[in-house]
């Protein structure tokens, strides 16, 4: 699987993204710190503008390997 295949078969479009890395990180802890034990569908929330985020970092790093 190339880079980007790996970053188009984790990336869903129903959620956000951020400019970078560390900033979905913070985000998605950020988010996590106020949940109680049983919400965790704003817990993966969180995680999938965290995923976002790397899928964005991938195809960059594709696109300038080119």
């Amino acid at each position: 699987m190339t880079n980007a295949e790996l970053a188009q078969s984790i990336r869903h479009d129903l959620f956000a993204d951020r400019s970078t890395v560390k900033q979905a990180w913070d985000y998605a802890f950020e988010v996590m710190d106020r949940l109680r034990d049983d919400d965790k569908v704003a817990a993966m929330t969180a995680m999938m503008v965290l995923m976002n985020t790397i899928s964005n970092q991938i195809l960059d790093n594709e696109r300038k390997a080119i």
